[in-house]
């Protein structure tokens, strides 16, 4: 047997040595003297499992949780990822489209991606398109995802675009979203979208009252936070099915108001149907304004959570997993308000990234193939013999792309080998305090 390559062995100062295997998710503290062992036949060679002289629950126990595996038991499994994940990007059994029914935005924050696009809305004549779009793709089963811009400043074009779709026959919404600022979430646009089966929603909080109003700027001057905070409570009252992500950007000006944020939330919303994520800022397009954070640093920001002010339900998973995005499926597609088509939400407004439009559904040029098959974790060499391969999804597809065809400097690992070490000590301290 071997000792797997997803086996992450590391010794912690704070409470000894650890063993997690990513592909099982098998977590144990070790004994120095089993550590001592492991350590000695963890570079990849063969070895008689009884020459270790552990206890016969102890191999049991290994064997099962796949830290010793047969030969070639790891390259079968990264291949079987390899196919799983390749039969969901192929996949034709639904439709996925993030709509973009307008570029205008009502805020100028200072992060944005989306910076000095057009103020184009969709017509009617894209409507319809879109809609012939659908039905000749011969998909049934329809997700969707509104985005932007801010799409709730072309409300009367989503309302419209939904309409449409109802009355069309064998066509169904299986899933039904969207991103937005929520500022212009009031009482009826939450009626509305209640109707038509709304069933989540991503909006945006950056900080305490004070630091969200400098950050997330309305263009007007105004102040964002209560009126975000109040529409919240509207879709709480309004679409109670619909569940809220409320979404905290974090950058190295802002993550020390988390905490006080995370408690206003508490506060105001108690129990009521929402989550809370944090998103480290990346500076995807050049056009950050703002001190970014890298990926690396989210679980060690995680424990601090923790271990200073007692928050235990925000999460760095490590989970096995699949992975894919709308760049990566080929039955996924984000249009534009003119009825171009791109791969990726962050391509959004850039001429160079239009793989298509709705009007005559022609493919123009290799992107669509390169994001699905090119600029993944399996076209990528360091990923097959990362310990992190199962629970990684292998980082951001348009920056391995960018770095392929235009040399742009990019780390794709999403995941620091220290930082991991972090969040296993995280994990045992609170299994051992929670008995």
């Amino acid at each position: 047997m071997i000792f797997s390559r997803y086996n992450y062995l590391k010794s912690s100062k704070k409470f000894g040595s650890f063993l997690f295997n990513t592909r099982t998710k098998f977590f144990v503290s070790l004994s120095e003297c089993v550590y001592s062992k492991l350590i000695d036949v963890s570079d990849g060679h063969e070895f008689d499992v009884e020459s270790l002289n552990l206890s016969q629950n102890i191999v049991e126990q290994f064997v099962k949780g796949k830290v010793f595996v047969e030969t070639c038991e790891d390259d079968d499994f990264y291949e079987l990822k390899k196919f799983l994940r390749y039969k969901q990007a192929f996949s034709q059994n639904r439709l996925g489209l993030v709509l973009v029914p307008t570029f205008t935005c009502n805020f100028k924050c200072p992060y944005c991606y989306e910076d000095n696009l057009p103020h184009l809305s969709m017509g009617n004549e894209v409507i319809d398109a879109i809609i012939s779009f659908i039905k000749n793709k011969g998909q049934n089963n329809i997700d969707i995802c509104w985005h932007g811009g801010e799409p709730l400043i072309a409300f009367d074009k989503i309302v419209s675009f939904l309409n449409r779709l109802n009355k069309e026959n064998g066509l169904k919404l299986c899933s039904h979203s969207m991103v937005t600022n929520g500022f212009l979430l009031d009482e009826h646009k939450c009626k509305v979208l209640n109707s038509h089966r709304l069933s989540r929603i991503q909006i945006t909080i950056d900080g305490d009252r004070e630091y969200h109003n400098k950050s997330r700027l309305h263009k007007s001057g105004a102040t964002t936070y209560d009126t975000i905070m109040a529409n919240i409570e509207n879709v709480f009252n309004y679409m109670p099915e619909c569940h809220v992500i409320i979404r905290v950007n974090l950058h190295s000006e802002n993550k020390e108001a988390f905490p006080k944020l995370y408690k206003e939330i508490k506060t105001s919303f108690g129990n009521k149907n929402y989550s809370i994520n944090i998103a480290f800022v990346n500076d995807v397009n050049n056009s950050c304004r703002v001190a970014c954070l890298a990926d690396k640093g989210k679980a060690a920001y995680v424990r601090t959570l923790y271990e200073s002010y007692g928050i235990t339900d925000i999460d760095t998973p490590a989970n096995p997993q699949i992975g894919g995005c709308t760049a990566s499926c080929t039955n996924s597609y984000v249009i534009g308000p003119s009825g171009e088509i791109y791969k990726c939400w962050v391509d959004v407004g850039k001429k160079e990234r239009v793989i298509s439009n709705v009007f005559d559904g022609k493919l123009f040029n290799y992107i669509y193939s390169s994001y699905t098959v090119g600029s993944d974790m399996f076209s990528d060499d360091r990923c097959k013999n990362c310990v992190f391969m199962p629970i990684c999804d292998g980082g951001c597809i348009i920056r391995r792309y960018n770095s392929k065809h235009f040399h742009i400097p990019y780390d794709p690992c999403p995941i620091d080998e220290n930082d991991f070490l972090s969040l296993l000590e995280l994990n045992y301290f609170k299994s051992t305090t929670n008995k």
